[in-house]
């Protein structure tokens, strides 16, 4: 959700946001509605992105100590949690892919809140338009 705001400076760089999840159609278009996000959703609910880019599944990493300490700062602050919807162990992460295919950037997070910064995808996007 990071990016969100920085939606333009990233069109501008000739580059498309994709969001992929697991997730059913159902919750993908609620995660759409609730977050307002522009974005491009895709389903892939066999996981075979996650395999194929490496990503872990992990209860501890998911149920840790910083992921609830996460959630209890959330629920402090007032945010709205929206509940369980579907593996909660499968850990996410950021990927830019070239318009050839090339990985040129590999983010598996190590935990649910586990993102890259904003800098490091711009830098890397600005890197890739350059050439």
């Amino acid at each position: 959700m990071q990016v969100v705001p920085h939606l333009d400076e990233i069109a501008a760089l000739n580059t498309d946001v994709v969001t992929v999840t697991f997730g059913t159609p159902y919750w993908a278009k609620a995660w759409l509605q609730e977050t307002q996000a522009p974005l491009t959703i895709w389903l892939d609910p066999e996981k075979q992105s996650y395999e194929a880019y490496g990503m872990n599944r992990s209860f501890w990493a998911s149920w840790g100590v910083k992921n609830l300490w996460y959630y209890a700062k959330a629920i402090a602050r007032g945010e709205e949690l929206h509940g369980n919807r579907g593996d909660t162990q499968q850990l996410g992460g950021d990927f830019i892919v070239d318009t050839n295919g090339v990985v040129r950037f590999a983010y598996p997070s190590q935990d649910p809140t586990d993102r890259p910064s904003l800098p490091q995808l711009l830098t890397t996007l600005r890197q890739i338009a350059a050439k």
